[in-house]
């Protein structure tokens, strides 16, 4: 009896004991659940009881038709309209941009937050419900370093789009290079090289950022560029270490095209008569920025009314 007594109180301790690791191990994963537990947000909102609806504002269409059809009291939109013009300016909504409506999954669905992309990188959220208010928002910007390289066929632009990559590039390198490379007198075979920043939103490509260095093949002849920052300025420079600035400048406006070049022979536009053009006529959209090449000073301003239009002269040193 005394055997079966000990051995009984054995088998009880061994019990508690293993139930006491048992509560405490179940007591320790709970804990670490719940430490390590992270809500979905979006937006900064928690979003696990949440449903969210996406759109994009149609033609037409303004704040008030948006948040009326989805069951939005008209007096918290006057509310917003007059109140939050500091925060942004709701006559400023654009077509074709896109919104976002968090709402309650209750049997009768409630409209709670109303979030608004002004840009892709910058939102403005509406809490519309209790004390109704808007701030706005920024999401986080990704920089990522891509790489590219082509021959010219045609243009630039053309040989940047053949090879996937933002022909708005074309722009950052026709500045990088405005002192060393006339890019409106690129020829075929000419290649390239770059290595430059982008960035991304949500995983969604919105533009470009800093060349951080290329390499232009003009004529036979290697140019190199790279960018470098000191004393909180930064510049491109060639392998030498020189700066790519010069006195003068390749050309008087940003890469587009040109509409007509040199010629001892070219038909006129307007008076449809064959002449000598001894310049070189730029294409552009109108309000385009036209820069003097280097310093001067302003001789003579005027227009031609035989087609040449209003004209400014300027006179270079040296």
């Amino acid at each position: 009896m005394q055997k079966i007594s000990v051995a009984g109180i054995y088998l009880v301790a061994v019990v508690l004991f293993f139930s006491s690791c048992n509560s405490r191990n179940n007591k320790e994963q709970l804990e670490a659940k719940v430490a390590y537990y992270m809500p979905e947000l979006v937006y900064g909102i928690n979003v696990d009881t949440l449903e969210i609806r996406q759109d994009k504002v149609k033609r037409n269409e303004f704040l008030a038709d948006i948040l009326l059809r989805n069951g939005v009291d008209y007096s918290v939109i006057d509310y917003i309209a007059r109140n939050t013009k500091d925060t942004f300016d709701v006559r400023h909504i654009k077509y074709g941009n896109t919104y976002h409506i968090f709402y309650t999954t209750d049997s009768v669905p409630r409209a709670l937050y109303f979030v608004y992309d002004i840009t892709p990188s910058s939102y403005v959220l509406y809490h519309l419900v209790d004390s109704v208010y808007a701030v706005r928002g920024e999401k986080e910007i990704v920089t990522r370093i891509a790489t590219t390289k082509g021959n010219i066929q045609s243009s630039l632009w053309n040989a940047l789009v053949e090879n996937k990559a933002d022909p708005n590039l074309a722009n950052e390198l026709s500045e990088i290079y405005a002192w060393t490379i006339d890019f409106f007198g690129l020829q075929k075979g000419d290649s390239y090289k770059a290595i430059y920043e982008t960035f991304y939103v949500d995983d969604n490509y919105t533009g470009l950022g800093r060349v951080m260095a290329a390499s232009f093949n003009h004529g036979s002849k290697d140019l190199y560029a790279f960018y470098f920052e000191q004393n909180g300025k930064g510049d491109y420079f060639d392998t030498a270490g020189n700066s790519l600035q010069r006195t003068f400048l390749k050309a008087p406006l940003r890469y587009s095209r040109i509409s007509s070049g040199f010629s001892n022979s070219r038909m006129h536009p307007v008076l449809k008569i064959r002449r000598p053009h001894h310049g070189v006529d730029y294409a552009a959209p109108a309000g385009t920025p036209v820069h003097t090449v280097g310093d001067g000073v302003v001789v003579k301003k005027g227009y031609q009314k035989n087609g040449g239009g209003n004209y400014i002269k300027i006179k270079h040193n040296g």
